[in-house]
């Protein structure tokens, strides 16, 4: 993860910054609010932000979950021990970490691993999802221009989906454009 943002009082900092420095951070940006954070993410594309609670303005947790919600960055929420044990259960549920203080840098860096594996598996399966919805967009197309093949030319729908077919090969363009082909001809 290479973009960073932590978000803390002043004088945690320079250690979360060490610490981050170590885990392969290599841009960090510094937040010493929750409304200053919530100004940087405008501007800003992160990979990763770090929260250390309490913060000046708010613990911190509704930061973490408007984070989570908003933006693909791995948010981690560092807590003391009894408010982590608070805020962990629903934080959890948003694909927040939530780690007890003091907090070492191998848990740290576990976190971070973590992290950036479960946002590596959703970026494939956001690929994945946007192919299949892109087949099922060219799907109905096509459904779509065989209908009106069917209608137009009263054709069969062997006939429709064979025509449809010849059509992109002879004017070699995929079957998605064919379709449209078909449709801005006998829609209008």
């Amino acid at each position: 993860m290479e973009n960073a943002l932590i978000v803390s009082g002043e004088k945690s900092l320079p250690a979360l910054a060490s610490l981050l420095k170590g885990c392969g951070c290599s841009r960090l940006v510094t937040a010493a609010s929750a409304g200053e954070a919530r100004r940087k993410l405008l501007e800003l594309s992160l990979d990763l932000v770090l929260i250390n609670a309490p913060l000046p303005d708010e613990f911190g947790s509704e930061l973490a979950a408007g984070l989570a919600d908003a933006t693909m960055a791995g948010v981690v929420l560092v807590a003391p021990a009894l408010q982590a044990a608070e805020v962990a259960p629903p934080l959890e549920r948003l694909g927040i970490f939530v780690l007890e203080k003091p907090i070492s840098r191998s848990a740290l860096t576990q976190a971070i691993r973590l992290l950036s594996v479960s946002r590596q598996r959703i970026a494939q399966l956001q690929k994945k999802n946007a192919e299949l919805l892109q087949k099922l967009d060219d799907t109905r197309l096509a459904c779509r221009a065989k209908c009106l093949l069917v209608e137009r030319l009263r054709l069969t729908e062997d006939e429709a989906h064979h025509c449809l077919e010849r059509r992109a090969m002879d004017l070699r363009i995929s079957r998605r454009e064919a379709a449209l082909t078909v449709i801005r001809q006998y829609e209008n």
